[in-house]
């Protein structure tokens, strides 16, 4: 194993200081690695993998106790609308253009579960790749195999039990949350495995290196195979100060498969550079955690944030959220403004030149009770709110510079999640709240087409 130690400052305002000039990482180690002659297919520890760009093939279901209004209850807003939405001008959002991809184009996509879940951001890579471009991942987040999240850059995952993920919108005090906006956790033990299939959807290899992004704040050491070669045992030195370290993963071969795990302290993971052999034409990471709000980039420390990029940029950003904002029984439209001021701050220090897309969040419906008399329904209680929110990033979004792109409208404006419930086939869950396989399949290809990303 291959060492090249950059010490870490003995002073936190001195390491800040060189984070916030984009210095290096504390230390930067590789890994040479021996492949075996052939590479099986990725065979989890007692259980299946995770695949990676699975599909939704149902639908998010009903608390128990409430239902779907009947159509009867709805009256015309029962009807399904699919509106068409405008075409953003390439010369407002560059850096999400396909117009002149040389050098190759960086984009990232950042949201909650209707981004981490269903089929919507494999939908946006179909397209592009329906459109002639070659399309791969840069970063990969560190959040494959929990519940409820789909990585479409990776072919398949499986994560031990002892693996913790911290999202930054639950922990206002996470500052070293990295580009996913979460840490995951691991102590050393049996069930601190992870293991990767990085290869592509026809199974071929053509990375050339992965770099690991970790911390270990007091030390630490990953047991890593690669290619199912010969584990070696990686040492990592302490990282107090919160800049996160690299351990670079090259050897014989195109990296296809990584199996980690855990074997001495505490290591944090923060995500996975993927070095390819051939550089794609266009890069999308998608970056998306269940139940998130944009708190996620207003807890985030932007300097951290950057350096954990390792010097991964962006040309183009997306973020998509509003849901959960919505879900407040009091929705305050002030605090939810201060609140995405605060979040497009930080991420403006962070990409200052990206071009920026907001997609405000989709329409909701609201369950009456199964059983009993549902007196003086208010059936747009959700709607109206999301109505507030996606107003709110228009007006907040244009001092950033951010274009915005209306999911609510796509679906007919306020009550529209009730039409496409009734769609044939459905497009919405039967929550009322996220929508069906083909409901995201239907909204990404519209995203598409506003982005010129699609040839219909």
């Amino acid at each position: 194993m291959a060492l090249a130690i950059f010490q870490p400052g003995s002073r936190k305002l001195l390491a800040l200081a060189l984070l916030a000039l984009g210095g290096a990482a504390q230390s930067q180690q590789v890994l040479n690695f021996v492949s075996a002659p052939k590479v099986g297919e990725l065979q989890c520890p007692g259980q299946t993998p995770s695949p990676a760009a699975a599909v939704a093939t149902g639908r998010a279901s009903a608390p128990a106790g409430n239902r779907a209004p009947s159509i009867r209850e709805l009256g015309t807003l029962a009807r399904t609308v699919i509106r068409a939405q405008p075409a953003i001008d390439p010369r407002t959002i560059p850096g999400l253009a396909l117009q002149n991809l040389q050098p190759p184009r960086r984009i990232a996509i950042w949201g909650d579960s209707h981004v981490a879940a269903g089929p919507l951001a494999p939908t946006l890579l179909q397209a592009l790749r329906a459109s002639g471009v070659s399309v791969g991942a840069r970063f990969l987040p560190p959040t494959m195999g929990r519940a409820n999240i789909r990585l479409p850059q990776l072919r398949a995952a499986c994560a031990g039990p002892g693996w913790d993920t911290e999202p930054s919108y639950a922990w206002p005090s996470l500052a070293f949350s990295g580009p996913a906006l979460a840490q995951r956790s691991a102590q050393a033990g049996p069930d601190s495995y992870l293991w990767l299939d990085l290869r592509d959807a026809a199974g071929r290899a053509a990375l050339n290196q992965v770099r690991i992004v970790y911390r270990a704040p007091g030390g630490g050491a990953l047991d890593i195979a690669v290619n199912d070669g010969p584990s070696q045992r990686a040492l990592l030195p302490a990282s107090s100060d919160g800049a996160t370290q690299t351990l670079t993963l090259h050897g014989d071969a195109p990296v296809a498969t990584v199996k980690l795990q855990v074997s001495e302290g505490r290591v944090l993971l923060y995500g996975f550079i993927l070095d390819a052999s051939i550089p794609p034409a266009l890069t999308v990471d998608v970056f998306g955690l269940p139940s998130a709000t944009v708190r996620g980039w207003a807890n985030a420390d932007p300097v951290y944030l950057r350096q954990a990029l390792h010097g991964v940029n962006y040309d183009g950003v997306i973020l998509e959220y509003g849901t959960n904002e919505g879900n407040a029984v009091d929705f305050d439209r002030r605090q939810y403004a201060a609140l995405l001021t605060e979040a497009l701050t930080r991420m403006r220090r962070v990409f200052p030149a990206a071009s920026c897309l907001l997609v405000g969040p989709p329409d909701r419906g609201v369950l009456p009770p199964a059983r009993g008399w549902w007196s003086r329904p208010d059936l747009l209680k959700f709607a109206r709110t999301h109505q507030q929110i996606e107003a709110t990033q228009r007006e907040v979004g244009r001092r950033f510079d951010c274009a915005i792109w209306s999911w609510q409208d796509l679906m007919g404006g306020p009550g529209g999640s009730y039409g496409w419930y009734y769609a044939a086939p459905p497009l919405m869950g039967q929550d009322l709240t996220h929508l069906s396989a083909a409901g995201y399949q239907q909204t990404g290809q519209a995203l598409a087409r506003s982005l010129g990303w699609s040839v219909r």
